[in-house]
């Protein structure tokens, strides 16, 4: 009987132990981001899709901080969550979508390569990529516009890629209403860097797992 509960207790701590450190994980790829959007992206007011291109889009155009934005968007996707999508899924979003704007508040927003756009973009984007690929791999999101995809693909069984490439897209066709044609390309191509950062991450760690 001593010995049952003796292991009940050694597997709640083990639990406890890698919930801690996934939580952990999860508050620095949201930090990346953040950090990514703070220095590189919202200086230069680049928009490279998702609910982060509209706060910046907002911000560029209207001066609503971004933090706000984000907030305001990922609470509209939560509940839109709520209705259409299952209850672990939107317990996954729920996380990311309050941490992340809280995080874009406590980043200060400064620009860290001033001499240039396209490197600061460049930069900007592996390290958007990289957060991302880690929330991948923890199975986590940071919320936003990654829920109607999510909601087309489970009422219409259109790919969630195709869905979010389009969303995406619409939100960089933004930099040319609020800013030029350079800057629409410039998020375009952030888009595509970040893609290629989030592949890179996921092979070299399943090539990594294929070692151990």
């Amino acid at each position: 009987m001593w010995r049952y509960i003796h292991d009940i207790v050694i597997y709640m701590k083990k639990k406890q132990t890698r919930l801690s450190s996934k939580l952990l994980i999860m508050l620095v790829a949201l930090e990346l981001i953040a950090f990514s959007l703070n220095m590189f992206f919202e200086p230069h007011s680049i928009a490279a899709g998702g609910a982060t291109g509209i706060a910046i889009l907002l911000q560029a155009g209207w001066k609503i901080p971004t933090f706000i934005s984000v907030l305001v968007i990922n609470i509209v996707m939560l509940v839109l969550a709520y209705l259409h999508l299952d209850r672990q899924t939107t317990i996954k979003l729920t996380l990311g979508s309050f941490l992340l704007p809280f995080l874009l508040y406590i980043t200060p927003v400064y620009n860290l390569i001033p001499s240039s756009r396209l490197v600061s973009i460049i930069v900007g984007s592996i390290i958007f990529g990289i957060g991302l690929a880690i929330l991948y791999t923890l199975n986590m999101s940071s919320g936003g516009t990654t829920v109607p995809p999510m909601i087309i693909h489970k009422n219409f069984g259109i790919d969630k890629y195709i869905s979010l490439f389009i969303i995406d897209g619409i939100v960089c066709i933004g930099n040319i209403v609020l800013a030029d044609m350079t800057s629409f390309l410039l998020a375009v191509m952030s888009v595509g860097i970040s893609s290629l950062a989030i592949k890179v991450f996921g092979t070299l760690r399943q090539r990594n797992l294929v070692t151990q």
